[in-house]
């Protein structure tokens, strides 16, 4: 038994029953790639970080918006303003969606009607676009799903619509990246297996090393994906990329080395077990170095707080399998097959590598005149080099895309800042909603509307993103002065009714009347007189007459009687009429006397009331000109700035207007509000940076020592992620050199036993790859037009060049460690031993870029250019360093003597 386990060993069964398991489980319980880039890959910012501040503000805000992501729907007519059949359409499908808000997780549907005090943030100056901004619950489920689903249902007749958000430009980016990636793992093993047929002449070779990749692929990022899927381990959408890059330059490596060892050994006689034995030996030791100098690299990066660094440190799982991989999954099949391996096994005449020789040569020929010529061919590139990158999502995506073309209408229509706002969040200890808190949020809005770089910006105060006029000092002066004119108006009038009323009252005029009422009583009294001596003589006239006709019996008489007898009933009637007369008279009189005694008190009192009125009259002299004081002030404070001050009256704070800019802005406490800051460049701009900056500081300025003095006030939005994730980049991007750096001199520096010669070949690297960054955006900017980097470039370029450029430089040390002559003797051979091994490098580099530049994705062709202008400056500066440096570190020390003799 134990013979049979041995023979199986021999054999290496158990290493492939080994990666047999491996794949199967790897296969079986991998997370798929697609989901995890979706779910994990957008960079983690830490907890303190702005935008997880305003997060976690944002999931307590109440109003059924709590734990939401916002959507944008746009309406836009491309030909002009939008018509009423269209209007009435976009209600229609506005009135839909309000009606399966349950279905599709919508927690709240926000339009122009709904808030008509801001009306302008959702309906455009020109007249053709319209928005409906939709808040949807967080755990509604794949967002990518509810994102199409959510397309079809606002599909409007007669004008365009798009759905957008930053959420989904950034979907739709990571999406790209799912996609390239898996093309790019397809096409990177076909070249592969292209390549390393081309090189060994074999149809077998390629085959095994494909497979052999193949495997340990999948068993890395199945490891890395269960890794980052159960556990709190970073992960980056870039990772499966990377994953498949360092496995084929690698593995594509570790293939040459081992199948040439081979082929050598092969046909040197040596049996297939024996041969395959002895390959692997010959390589272990190179193999082991450099990945353990990988495997420390990436592990380091555990170290770092930015998510995107320390996803990579997974790649040291992924160095680990690969090296793994190659010591035991080609060997089986090695000695299986035997000299079959490389079957047709056509040999063709190779020649040597002569290139690193005549680089050598040059080094050894001058070193002086060498080095000044690489720095005078390399070193403008490098010193020209500028951090020229951004960090926008959008530019790696199409135009074409809903999302990036929804926000380009947007842009279009409403501003460029318009789909990407800065939101700032202002957390108080108590209620905003008082005339104190909204004096500060409205002075805050207007000051950061006024700084540069600033399109607009919305608040509690100015829902539509300008000043409600009736809420000012101003406008409230202006309808006070208005009633103040008017009571002055009044009160002038009154002023002239009191001096009418004082003539009026006048005690001449009473006087007069008085006496006038004398003189009628006195008439009165004489009527009365003279009405009693009638009535007397006409009784003594009515007397004699009736002697007369009792007298008299004459004809005469008679006629003379019947005369008297008319005047005598003429008479009575007159004495009864007098009679009547002198009652009324008589009541006259009395009346008279009564009226004349009222009056006589009254004009008595008139005198008073009239010096009551003349003081009166000075006092209202006195409040008209103390109002016209006053009116004339207030009209020139109406129209200084000093006016222009926010304040709210308690019925306007209760009004519909402000409360419904209250439920839009506020939390559900009353305790936070928001201010959407709408800069006027998009998100991508290279201005935000310093707008942002700017903008910080103005708010906590501005807040400080006022009643929002102690608020908490955190910002978030697009601009805001992208500056955090450019400032996170900043400063980790020193220390992450400094710590490659350190890691590689070191472990160069304990290989070749040296000190000083490690720093020049590391000098030559960095100046290779700074130089080669410019020219990669150089020739990127006459391509493309566009002369910055995704920021996420270098970190893919630097997987690459870090594996090239360090098996180089560890041959190098070990060839410089094990040396058998002097440093001099050894500069010229060794240099040009390590250059016979060029050819694998070059073929690997042409591996690495085709496959990136196939791919065309923007972000992966600048990586490529990088790739391969760093490797090839690298590759020709590398040998002329070396010889260079080493001589004059041997020949200035013998000329010192000499030097000192000059100097004297």
């Amino acid at each position: 038994m134990k013979e049979r386990i041995r023979q199986l060993h021999s054999q290496r069964i158990f290493s492939l029953l080994f990666w047999l398991i491996a794949i199967f489980v790897a296969i079986v319980m991998m997370p798929n790639t697609s989901d995890m880039i979706q779910s994990k890959g957008q960079p983690q910012l830490a907890n303190d970080s702005q935008p997880m501040v305003a997060r976690s503000m944002q999931n307590t805000w109440g109003r059924n918006i709590s734990g939401t992501y916002q959507l944008t729907a746009v309406f836009n007519n491309p030909n002009g303003n939008l018509t009423a059949t269209q209007q009435s359409n976009i209600d229609k499908t506005v009135q839909r969606l309000s009606e399966k808000q349950k279905t599709y997780g919508i927690q709240s549907i926000q339009t122009m009607v709904t808030n008509p005090t801001a009306k302008s943030q959702f309906f455009s100056k020109d007249g053709s676009t319209e928005t409906v901004q939709l808040a949807i619950a967080q755990n509604q489920g794949d967002s990518r799903v509810l994102a199409k689903q959510l397309r079809s249902q606002i599909r409007t007749a007669g004008v365009s619509t798009y759905l957008t958000s930053p959420e989904l430009v950034n979907d739709a980016a990571n999406e790209n990246i799912s996609h390239v990636t898996t093309f790019a793992a397809v096409l990177g093993f076909i070249l592969s297996l292209l390549i390393i047929g081309v090189i060994f002449k074999s149809l077998i070779a390629p085959l095994i090393s494909t497979l052999s990749m193949l495997m340990m692929y999948v068993v890395s990022l199945g490891l890395v994906n269960n890794l980052a899927s159960h556990t709190s381990f970073p992960y980056s959408e870039y990772l499966p990329l990377l994953t498949l890059l360092l496995t084929l330059i690698l593995g594509t490596l570790g293939h040459y080395y081992l199948f040439n060892a081979f082929k050598q050994n092969v046909a040197d006689g040596q049996d297939p077990a024996d041969a395959t034995t002895h390959s692997v030996h010959s390589i272990r030791n190179f193999l082991l170095i450099l990945g353990g100098t990988l495997t420390i690299i990436f592990a380091s990066f555990y170290a770092f707080s930015f998510s995107t660094i320390r996803a990579m440190s997974g790649l040291a799982i992924v160095t680990i399998v690969t090296i793994i991989g190659l010591h035991t999954i080609a060997p089986i099949f090695m000695q299986l097959l035997g000299e079959r391996f490389f079957w047709p096994a056509v040999d063709l005449p190779t020649r040597p590598h002569r290139f690193w020789n005549w680089m050598a040569r040059f080094g050894l020929w001058q070193p002086f005149v060498a080095i000044i010529a690489v720095l005078y061919v390399v070193g403008p590139f490098a010193i020209l080099y500028r951090d020229n990158l951004n960090f926008s999502a959008a530019k790696t995506v199409a135009p074409t895309n809903e999302a990036v073309a929804g926000m380009r209408v947007l842009n279009a229509h409403f501003g460029e800042g318009k789909a990407t706002p800065v939101t700032v969040y202002v957390k108080s200890k108590d209620r905003v909603d008082n005339e104190k808190a909204l004096l500060q949020i409205d002075n805050l809005t207007t000051k950061l509307k006024s700084m540069p770089g600033v399109a607009s910006v919305t608040s509690l105060t100015q829902p539509n993103g300008q000043p409600m006029n009736e809420y000012y000092v101003n406008t409230q002066l202006s309808q006070m002065n208005m009633t103040l004119k008017g009571a002055t108006d009044q009160l002038t009038q009154l002023q002239s009714d009191l001096k009418g009323n004082r003539s009026d009252l006048s005690q001449v005029k009473l006087s007069d009347s008085a006496d006038k009422l004398d003189s009628l009583v006195s008439k009165t009294n004489r009527l009365a007189d003279d009405t009693s001596t009638v009535r007397s003589q006409v009784s003594q006239v009515a007397g004699r007459t009736s002697v007369s006709q009792s007298s008299s019996a004459s004809k005469r008489v008679r006629n003379y009687q019947r005369l008297l007898s008319l005047v005598s009933s003429q008479l009575q009637t007159v004495a009864s009429n007098m009679r009547v007369l002198n009652d009324e008279a008589t009541a006259a009189g009395n009346d008279g006397q009564t009226v004349q005694s009222t009056v006589s008190d009254y004009a008595s009192q008139v005198s008073s009331v009239q010096s009551s009125l003349k003081k009166t009259t000075n006092s209202m002299n006195g409040l008209i000109k103390s109002y016209n004081n006053i009116y004339s002030y207030l009209s020139a404070l109406q129209a200084s700035d000093a006016a222009k001050v926010y304040y709210i009256t308690p019925e306007q704070l209760t009004g519909m207007q402000f409360q419904q800019s209250l439920v839009n802005n506020t939390s559900q406490d009353y305790k936070t509000t928001q201010l959407q800051v709408y800069l006027k460049s998009s998100a991508s701009s290279h201005n935000n940076a310093a707008t942002i900056k700017q903008l910080q500081s103005e708010v906590k300025t501005q807040l400080q020592g006022t009643a929002l003095g102690s608020a908490k006030v955190a910002y978030t939005g697009q601009p805001i992620v992208q500056n955090t994730v450019e400032h996170s980049v900043r400063a980790n991007a020193g220390w992450l050199m400094l710590t490659v750096g350190v890691i590689t001199f070191l472990i160069i520096a304990l290989l070749s036993g040296s000190v000083l010669q490690p720093i020049y070949w590391l000098a030559s690297l960095v100046l290779a790859v700074m130089g080669g960054v410019q020219l990669a955006q150089l020739t990127s900017h006459f391509m493309s037009g566009d002369p910055s980097f995704n920021w996420q470039v270098p970190l893919i370029a630097f997987v690459p060049l870090l594996v090239i450029s360090a098996s180089l430089l560890i041959q190098l040390a070990i060839s410089y460690r094990f040396k058998d002559v002097s440093l001099t003797d050894w500069l010229l051979p060794g240099v040009s031993s390590i250059g016979h091994l060029l050819r694998y490098q070059v073929f690997t580099t042409v591996v690495i870029c085709l496959v990136l530049f196939s791919v065309n994705f923007a972000p992966l062709t600048q990586a490529g250019l990088i790739i391969l202008f760093a490797t090839a400056i690298f590759d020709i500066i590398l040998p002329i360093i070396v010889t260079s440096v080493g001589k004059l570190t041997v020949t200035l020390p013998s000329m010192q003597p000499h030097l000192k003799r000059h100097a004297k």
